[in-house]
């Protein structure tokens, strides 16, 4: 056999096993490609029939029921705001005593359907370096009137993009048996929330300080 013909057949073989090379990395690929398919068809499935919470999954508190406990312990008026609507709820309610500022305070936070906030702090014989401390970072820019109360407007002095919950907020005193009172309230809520809510909470000092 001359050596052409054998040469023949060598690149004969040699292109055979390419060939067969090449349909086996092909077929892998293949193979590849379909099961990454089924796995995005499973995710697509699966995400498509597993049910999703349409609320919060934080369950609200009964702020009413702690503002009265608070209220009966510690022999104070406490606040207790309604709702500003059937989609707001109360997600924080705390009474805090012999705290290391030593002012006692109420505390109570709202959540919107939008995911707004809303909060109240309450002190009870507070002084300037306790309202300082609570709104550390914000200056005061004016005042208000709401509901018959002055408010003065405390605002951020660095914009914060989303908003942090006490960039904005409202403050107003009062007075019972010759101590200071103080009432902050604060959020990332629209300002036709704020007014409304520090409505309500003047409200209720009307009644709770006569």
């Amino acid at each position: 056999m001359s050596n052409s013909v054998k040469n023949d057949i060598g690149l004969s073989k040699l292109s055979d096993e390419e060939r067969a090379k090449q349909r086996r990395a092909k077929q892998t690929v293949n193979n590849l490609v379909y099961s990454l398919l089924a796995t995005a068809a499973v995710v697509v499935i699966m995400v498509l029939i597993v049910p999703r919470p349409t609320k919060s999954l934080i369950a609200p508190v009964d702020y009413k029921a702690v503002a009265a406990e608070a209220a009966q312990s510690s022999k104070l008026p406490v606040l207790s705001p309604k709702l500003l609507g059937k989609d707001w709820y109360s997600n924080s309610a705390r009474w805090n005593t012999k705290s290391a500022d030593g002012v006692d305070n109420w505390y109570v936070g709202f959540v919107g359907p939008k995911n707004q906030y809303l909060g109240l702090t309450q002190g009870y014989g507070t002084n300037p370096t306790w309202t300082f401390l609570q709104l550390k970072g914000d200056l005061s820019s004016g005042t208000v009137s709401i509901g018959g109360y002055k408010w003065d407007i405390w605002q951020t002095t660095v914009k914060h993009d989303p908003a942090l919950t006490r960039d904005y907020a409202l403050v107003t005193d009062v007075t019972r048996n010759g101590v200071t009172d103080e009432i902050i309230v604060y959020g990332t809520a629209s300002k036709a929330e704020f007014r409304a809510f520090a409505t309500e909470v003047a409200s209720q000092l009307k009644s709770l300080y006569p």
